[in-house]
């Protein structure tokens, strides 16, 4: 009778050892898929932010290009006003402010 309960013993302690084994397959199987899930979101969340980054790029730019073309429009305008200007009254604007060039310069 002492050999069969050291037998019992002995195949319990082998299930036990199979199971364990078995669990470490699964938890490590489970950690597997769980850091190729975290690896593909962050892959993605990474896309994700680089085309909004993208968006974000093109969008400043496209409002760059038109307040440059605002300013170039009222550069154009200014300069088409001025070269309406006979030469008196660019003499006469001359004059006005010479007073103040001069000063700028004797600094």
């Amino acid at each position: 009778m002492g050999n069969d309960i050291l037998i019992s013993i002995i195949a319990v302690e082998r299930e036990i050892e199979q199971r364990l084994a078995a669990e470490e397959r699964r938890a490590a199987e489970m950690l597997d898929t769980l850091r190729r899930e975290l690896e593909e979101t962050a892959t993605r969340e990474g896309e994700r932010l680089a085309a909004s980054v993208g968006l974000t790029v093109a969008a400043a730019r496209t409002k760059a290009q038109v307040r440059a073309d605002a300013v170039v429009r009222r550069a154009t305008i200014r300069a088409q006003q001025l070269e309406g200007l006979d030469d008196e009254t660019l003499e006469r604007c001359i004059w006005k402010h010479l007073p103040k060039i001069i000063r700028e310069q004797n600094r």
